[in-house]
């Protein structure tokens, strides 16, 4: 039987304002429960309708956002707008009317119009967290999500100085945060360096999963390209990480990863906010595969300890051939690099256009950046020598 699509069905702007604009998620379910709990009460009906279930699936879906602060911010969210995001919003947030207007995303906002006439912060974190808290109530209407991944060069002035406000607005709202930062070359000074220490920290009160990018690390593994090209690694490396949790998030594979288990890897426990990403494509064969299995887990540019993994989740994607050795192969590597206790989960999903190719992608929770560490306890010293 055929079942009949409801108003709902062909048009889910349609749930009521109150459903469609409730965040959490929890929150959403419990009052769309309670409503047709009311219903059920007065037809004495025993059973949940397709019509309840079809309207439940729209309003649990997970809401996420991807917010670009500042110059670098902007460009990242930019290159993900371009390349395709399905299933999340983009926002880009900036100072700097020249910048903000030749930025891609769904909305824009220029913060600090009093503080900075659109002429930007001047490097300065102070004039970027001002000009956040200038217009925090538009930042905070743009952040409806059940998950807000912020991204963010520190060391500047608005993103070091605006991404911890917007941070802060997000929690506030029950939304997971999960920010991706880059930290500056040890040749842009002891300046930059401690503006960055300084932003980390802010940014890190409000954090649920933190990951902090240092430009240096890709000096030291790729030294000899040109300048423009290393940025653009580092960009790349920004979206795909973004992509690739937001795709775990909304798309269901095989073997399905859901929401609640990323929630459980990405909020925060403890002090320090942890976090580990790490992905890699490999060709196939079974010594390629422990290779780029190794790689995706010990991601040479967070300088983690994967022995502290408490909470890992394994995606693998690959062709309708892609066989269930290979996926153990890869569990296995990864199992074998991370603590014994360590609670492991793994998804599969087929991605038709993705060839021969294997892509692996690791999320753990645990490990915490020694430049978080030292930016929470405020180790000058020892965030100078990581940085060196």
């Amino acid at each position: 039987m055929v079942r009949k699509l409801n108003k709902i069905d062909k048009d889910p702007k349609l749930l009521p304002n109150h459903l469609r604009d409730i965040n959490p998620i929890r929150s959403r379910f419990k009052q769309l429960s309670d409503m047709n709990k009311e219903m059920m009460d007065k037809k004495n009906n025993k059973y949940d309708t397709d019509d309840y279930l079809s309207d439940l699936l729209k309003v649990l879906k997970i809401k996420s956002t991807v917010v670009g602060v500042g110059g670098a911010g902007n460009n990242t969210v930019s290159r993900l707008n371009d390349i395709g995001l399905e299933g999340t919003e983009t926002v880009n947030i900036n100072t700097d009317a020249h910048d903000l207007y030749y930025s891609n995303s769904d909305k824009k906002l220029l913060i600090g119009k009093e503080t900075c006439n659109g002429l930007g912060s001047g490097n300065d974190p102070f004039i970027g967290a001002k000009a956040a808290e200038e217009d925090v109530c538009r930042v905070e209407n743009s952040l409806n999500a059940d998950i807000v991944f912020i991204t963010c060069g520190l060391g500047g002035g608005t993103g070091t100085g605006a991404a911890p406000i917007i941070a802060r607005e997000a929690k506030k709202k029950g939304s997971i945060v999960v920010s991706f930062c880059t930290l500056p070359f040890n040749s842009e000074g002891s300046e930059r360096r401690l503006r960055a220490k300084k932003g980390l920290y802010e940014l890190s009160k409000f954090s649920d999963t933190i990951i902090p990018l240092p430009n240096n690390n890709l000096v030291n593994i790729v030294p000899n390209v040109p300048l423009l090209t290393g940025f653009k690694i580092m960009d790349e490396i920004l979206i795909r990480s973004i992509r690739e949790v937001v795709s775990l998030i909304n798309n269901c594979g095989l073997i399905n990863i859901d929401f609640a288990d990323v929630k459980r890897v990405l909020q925060k426990s403890g002090k320090y906010p942890s976090g580990l990403i790490g992905i890699t494509e490999s060709l196939g064969s079974a010594s390629d595969l422990i290779t780029k299995s190794k790689l995706a887990i010990r991601n040479p540019l967070l300088e983690l300890e994967t022995k502290d993994v408490d909470k890992c989740l394994v995606s693998v994607t690959g062709s309708h051939k892609l066989t269930l050795s290979k996926v153990d192969n890869i569990v296995t590597t990864i199992t074998n690099e991370i603590s014994n206790g360590a609670q492991v989960k793994f998804g599969t999903a087929v991605d038709p256009n993705i060839g021969k190719k294997i892509r692996i992608m690791v999320l753990g929770r645990g490990p915490i950046s020694p430049y978080v560490k030292a930016a929470i306890d405020n180790d000058s010293q020892f965030f100078n020598n990581l940085m060196n």
